[in-house]
Parts: structure tokens; sequence; C-alpha cells
């Protein structure tokens, strides 16, 4: 761009629009040269920022010209203050996202994830866009420019506005300066992520230089077997085998077992993520926001390598180690052998030292082929996992997934665990009214204030008649039913075709209290009466007049099932899948049993299962569970109307009058806005928004009950290990003692006892009649959205 001097001697004769309009072209003519990633990130922090600053400066102008003159500029002043800031904070969001992306692209690069032709089409892409959005702002400033466009009317419009408003000026110019320093914690994020990738590529050269130098040695290793085999095979006279002899001699001195790159390996991988350290990176924007993640690139780095990466370096060099003690006792007995052979003078058992030597070369292509696969897995997870463009996805950074064992989750303290930051403060928000600002509260006042919410909604005796009409989860008759059409209609579909000879299986997910059991309930009675078969664990079920009593083995039942159900056609329900379990009996492997039962039997059977939207996606990742099934219908969320049917119908049985707490009737109105208020809060859970319905309600003696909304916030207090006992029952319904401590040993003393102890003294666990600890139902969504916020449930 121009000198200041020159953009004085070329502008001194222009307004200030005249002026903004001259930067914008200059700064668009620079935009569209020829540019790289690196160019166009450095034009936007350098020019671009000069052009904000410059429209920040006119604007601060024009503020003071309004406060302190006496006949004011009414036009210029509205438009730098109240028409254009708008549109440029629009302008200036795009650039900052243009070099969010452009940070994005470059680290993708670093890490080879994206070809030079595809950053190419990248950088043209968001050079179009930034074009765009100069070329919108600078024609909206042309036609205000334009004479033909200020009309009287018009211009008393100005008039009136910037007298009679209240200048948004400092608001907008707030709004700026966050946006500025915004790009500016970008940039050094991007210099910062560099250094990262750098850390990361050393790593995983490191490793890699040590699997080769396996593969190397393994490679050499074959190589003096088979010279010995030669040597062996050639021996045709007894003054030979001293030659042979002499070449085992050498090769055993040369022999080394142990393995010195696995006693220095993880002090080498510590040394190399030392500098690395907890960072803010601006990962994404959402709504006009920048979202930050808070991430412990030292911790999550060094428990992915402990956890996902380790095992199989041991495994390799346990590999390495078998081979060799097995390569250095086969010849030491051959050696053994040949001396004699060599003594007595004779070559007679020489063929069976042939057949040794054959069996161990045979033994090191066994081998070889071994460490091979586990390289190629080590590489497959170098390259899809330890990446530190990974930060951008919603998932975990580096996670180590709860499908190998809870003990993976729970390496860590989780500090590294998704953190969406709210950067804007004490101004009004681009994207809403007010900008939310985050403290960290003390927990014990969190503590306090969870426990008051708790005590709010916890079960009032007092209450009990009218409460049970709403809390009962079981099917109750028709009177109370309210049929969900649109899941209705889906699943009847299924039904018809299953009836013609279609192979069909239904798989009905939500989360608790969404009505699952209600559904299926319901379905069994309207279309297959008494043939229906509930299956249920620790209880009996009769097929066929013949009786069986279930475990928590579901092959077996499922078996019983199959055996004696040529002759009719029944609906099987399994209810809640995820309870099918022991620890004689996985619940992958009843998964795997239910699986196998829909591939061969819902052509017989019509098969109906249920679990939670969490279980399903957990199975999903381990199995081609979802997939197995002909129809998936999802009840978590139900209509507004379903729902405030609901309400009304169970509210009616109870024969009693909705009154305000000033004991005025609750109008319809009144009525209707707070079922929607809940089904908005609760994000439209049937069973959620029945069981809030109640928090309000207390009954009176005078067959009144009176409606009072009050708040109680639900807040996050748990400990990083609590998070992971919540992940835990949240997916599998319940746990106990003994189940946490045989999943995680002694660690379960050490850091967990007192986090479970906490939990059920707090009342977010409840002892079930089995001596079991399940979640307060009144918690199921606050849990819910605090381990989605804490990032460990999708």
């Amino acid at each position: 761009m121009k000198s200041d001097k020159e953009k004085d001697i070329t502008t001194k004769n222009l307004s200030v629009l005249e002026v903004l309009n001259k930067h914008l072209e200059d700064y668009l003519n620079l935009l569209e040269q020829s540019l790289t990633t690196e160019g166009l990130s450095l034009l936007i922090l350098k020019e671009f920022i000069e052009v904000s600053n410059f429209f920040i400066s006119i604007g601060d102008q024009e503020y003071n010209k309004a406060q302190t003159d006496k006949n004011p500029d009414f036009k210029t002043i509205y438009i730098l203050n109240y028409l254009l800031p708008e549109s440029f904070k629009n302008t200036m969001l795009i650039h900052r996202d243009v070099l969010l992306q452009l940070q994005i692209s470059k680290n993708k690069k670093q890490e080879s994830l994206v070809d030079d032709q595809t950053v190419q089409h990248h950088l043209k892409e968001s050079k179009a866009i930034l074009e765009k959005a100069i070329n919108s702002f600078s024609q909206k400033i042309s036609s205000e420019l334009n004479p033909a466009q200020q009309t009287d009317k018009k211009r008393k419009k100005h008039i009136s506005k910037t007298k009679h408003q209240q200048n948004p000026w400092e608001v907008y110019k707030n709004q700026f300066l966050t946006v500025q320093n915004q790009t500016k914690e970008i940039e050094k994020s991007t210099h910062t992520l560099s250094n990262i990738i750098l850390v990361f590529k050393d790593i995983k050269n490191h490793t890699q230089n040590i699997c080769t130098t396996l593969i190397s040695e393994l490679e050499n290793s074959k190589q003096t077997i088979s010279k010995v085999l030669d040597s062996v095979q050639n021996l045709d006279e007894i003054v030979k085998t001293a030659d042979t002899i002499s070449l085992i001699e050498d090769i055993l001195d040369d022999l080394e077992v142990t393995n010195t790159e696995q006693e220095t390996y993880a002090f080498d991988i510590e040394l190399k993520i030392a500098s690395l350290e907890e960072n803010s990176i601006p990962v994404a924007s959402e709504d006009g926001l920048l979202l930050i993640k808070k991430i412990d690139f030292n911790k999550s780095a060094k428990k992915w390598l402990n956890y996902m990466l380790l095992p199989d370096m041991i495994e390799l060099w346990q590999n390495r180690t078998n081979l060799l003690a097995f390569y250095k006792h086969s010849l030491l007995n051959l050696k053994s052998s040949l001396t004699l052979l060599k003594n007595n003078n004779t070559l007679e058992t020489l063929p069976s030292q042939v057949q040794s030597i054959q069996n161990l070369l045979r033994s090191a292509n066994t081998n070889e082929n071994l460490q091979r696969k586990i390289i190629g897995l080590v590489q497959e997870k170098f390259s899809a996992e330890f990446l530190v463009s990974n930060i951008y996805q919603t998932e975990d950074f580096l996670r180590v997934s709860l499908q190998s064992s809870i003990t993976q989750l729970t390496s860590s303290k989780n500090k590294f665990l998704l953190e969406v930051e709210k950067k804007f403060k004490n101004i009004l928000s681009f994207f809403s009214r007010t900008y939310e600002i985050s403290t960290a509260d003390n927990p014990f006042m969190k503590l306090e204030a969870s426990s008051k919410c708790i005590e709010y909604r916890t079960f009032k005796a007092s209450n009990v008649h009218y409460d049970t009409l709403f809390l009962n989860k079981n099917f109750i008759g028709d009177l109370f039913f309210v049929p969900r059409e649109t899941e209705k209609q889906k699943l009847q579909e299924t039904l018809s075709l299953w009836k013609k000879g279609h192979n069909k299986a239904v798989l009905v997910v939500g989360n608790s209290l969404s009505g699952k059991s209600t559904f299926i309930e319901s379905a069994a009675k309207d279309h297959f009466d008494k043939q229906s078969i509930f299956l249920e664990i620790d209880s009996t079920i009769s097929v066929e007049g013949r009786k069986f009593t279930t475990t928590k083995n579901l092959a077996e039942a499922l078996q019983h099932i199959k055996k004696h159900t040529y002759n009719f056609h029944p609906l099987l329900v399994i209810d809640n899948l995820e309870l099918w379990r022991d620890k004689n009996h996985s619940l992958l492997d009843n998964v795997r049993a239910a699986i196998e039962f829909v591939e061969s039997e819902s052509d017989q059977v019509f098969v109906i299962m249920t679990t939670s939207n969490a279980m399903q996606s957990h199975l999903d990742k381990r199995l081609p569970f979802s997939n197995s099934f002909s129809s998936v219908i999802d009840v978590n969320k139900a209509k507004t109307d379903e729902i405030h049917k609901a309400i009304l119908l169970r509210h009616g049985a109870s024969h009693r009058s909705l009154v305000t707490e000033k004991g005025l009737p609750l109008l319809n109105k009144q009525l209707e806005l707070y079922v929607q208020k809940l089904c908005k809060n609760y994000d439209n859970n049937m069973g959620e928004v029945l069981q809030a319905w109640t928090y309000a309600i207390t009954t009176a003696d005078d067959h009144k009950v009176i409606f009072e909304e009050k708040e109680y916030d639900f807040e996050d207090f748990f400990t990083p290990e609590e998070i992971i006992i919540l992940k835990y029952v949240l997916l599998y319904k319940h746990i106990n003692e003994i189940v946490l401590k045989n999943l995680l040993g002694n660690r379960y003393s050490i850091s967990y006892k007192s986090g479970l102890k906490r939990l059920t003294n707090t009342k977010v666990f409840l002892r079930n009649t089995e001596g079991n600890l399940v979640l307060n139902q009144v918690l199921y969504h606050n849990i819910r959205e605090i381990l989605k916020y804490r990032g460990t449930l999708n």
C-alpha cells in the first residue's frame, strides 16, 4: 500500500468516506495479486488491520464531533456511526475466519494431509470470499456517496436517528478491537502449532526409525541363518565342521538379546515432548463466535503414546526378544551337535541339524510377518490419530477410547478435554444482545447450589398422588397414552413388510425417560396381543408353553427362543440392551449374539431392541450394530404438542384445579408457554419434561395444585475421576464398587473410591434394590449436558 505521505497528497481534497473507499481499492488491488497462503495471511494481518484502524479512527472522529460540535454533519455521523459499522464488522469477521482457515490449511499441509493442488484451490476460494466482502462493503459506501440517493426525506431520517437514538459507536468500536485481538491470537497460535507439529513429526520419525531398525535386524538375522544353513548343508567332510562351528561362535558373539531401545524409548519421548505445554487454540467459528480449545499438548500426547502406542512397541520388542532367544538357543544346540559329530568323526545325524535350521528360518519368516503387521498398525495410528490437525475435529484431541477399557480413559486429569471459551467481554454481542462472561466459581459454592437443586427436584411425599400420574414410566393404558404418529407410522411400515416375509428388525433408541419402553409396549398391545416375548435378565419367559429362566447370557436365551418358534411368529422385545452383561458374559458378546439372531431369525421373529443414543454410538464404533437393523426409530424427541397433550391428560386425571402461587387460575396460554419452555430446556424429551413439570407443583388441601416456577441450576462440580464414573453409568445404567474396583485395580482406592463416595453422598447416585448405584433420574439431562461440554460424550 502507499505510504502515509502519498496518501495525504492523494486524499487531501476528498471526504472521509472517499478516503475510506480509496483505502479499500488499494487493499483490493493487493488482494488481486498472486499470493501464497502465507502471503494472504500477512496481507490480512497487516494491510487489512490498517484499513480497520483507519475506519476506527474516522468513526472516532465523527463520534467526537457528534458529542462536541454545535452543528455536526449528521449525514457523515449517521453513515460512519450508525449505518456502516454492522457491515464492516461482518467484513472483519470474514477476514478473521478466512485467516483461521488459512492456518488450518497450512497445518494440514505441514502434516502432509493435503497436497499442493488442494492448498491452491483453498487459497483461490479464500481470496474470492475476501474480494466479494470488500466489493460489497465498498459498494455500500459508494451508494451513500451518490447524490441521487440523498433525498430530503432521507436526510431528515438521518438527523432524527442521530438526535434521538443513542450512538452505538462505542459498542461497535469495542467489537472491532476484539476481532483484531482475535486475529492476533490466530497468528500467535499459527507459530505455536507449527512448532508442535515439528515435535510430533520428531516423535513419529524416532519411532519409525526404531521400527525400521527392527525389520533390518530381522532381515540380517534371516541372512545369517541362511548362511549357517548353507554351511551345514555343504558339510561333506568332518574337517569342515570346524569352520561351521567357528561361524556359529562369531554369530553368537555378535548377538545382542537385550532391547536397549526399549529401555531408553520412554525417556527419549519424554525429552521430546518436554517443550509442549497447555495452549488455547482457536479452532473454529460458530455464529460469529471464535471457538477456543484449551489443550495440554504435553499430557494428552504423553497419554496417547502410553496407552495407544507403547503397547504395540512393547509387543515388537518382546517378539524380537523371543525370536533372538530361540535363535541363540538353536545355534547353541547346533554348535553342540556339530561338536559331538566332530568328536565322533561321523555325519550320520546331519539331516536332523539341517531340519532344525530350516525350522529356525521358518520361525524368522513368521516373526517378520507379525512384526510388519504390528508396524503397519503403528504407522496407521500415527497417520490417522497422532496429528496436531485433529484439534479441529469435534472429538477429543488424541482421544484414548473407552472401547479398550475404562482405565485408558483415566490416565490423565482430563485437562486436555475440549473447552470452548467465550472471548468477548463487556460489549454487546454481534450475535445476540449480550455477551456471556465465563467465570470460575468456587467449587464449594457449586456443590451447595447443586445440592439445593437436587433437593428441590426430589420426590415429595405430599405430592405422591399427583406426581405418580407424571412419573409412572410403564404403559398405563390408552387413557394416558399419547401416540407418536411419525414413529408409529415408521414401525407400521416395517411390520407390514415383515408380515409379507421380509427379514425385519427394529432398533428403538432414545435417552433415559424418552419413552422407549412405553412405545414398544404400546406396539406389542396393538399388533401382537399375547404373541409377545419380553426378554429380561433374571426372569422367566414362556415360549410355546416351555418355560425358561434367563441369566445375563443373551445367547443362551435367544437359542431357546430359536428352538421353539417354528409354529408361530412372535414379537421379541429386548429392552435396555446395555443391561445384558456380567463378569462372565460381556456386553459385546451378548450384542454379537443378538445381531446373529436378527440376521438369521428376523423373518420368523419380529425383533425390537432398545438402547440409548450414547450406547448406540458406542456400539457402532465396535460392531456393525445399527446397520444390522432394517429400521432405527429415534424416540428421543417428541413433538411439543404431543408433550402438551400428555401433560393435560395427566393433570386432568388428577381432578384438581391448577392455580398460581397467588391463588389465581393458570391461564391456558400461560400453561402453553411454560410447556414450550420445558420442551426447550429438556430437548423435547417426553419423560424429562413430565418429570420437570412436577418440580413446580405443590398440592393443596382444597383440590388444587399450586404452580410456582423456580430456578435452581445444577452446577458442574465434578472431578475428572467422577466424570469418568458418570460416563460409565450413563452408558451402562449402573455400577457398583466391585465392578469399578475390578476395572481399575489399585487405582480405585487411590483415585476413585472417594469420588464414588462423594457422588453417593450428594445423591447424584442412588442405590437400587439390587445394591447397584444408578444415576438420580432428576439429573439425567444435566449430567448428559455436562459430559458433552467436558468433551467426554459425543
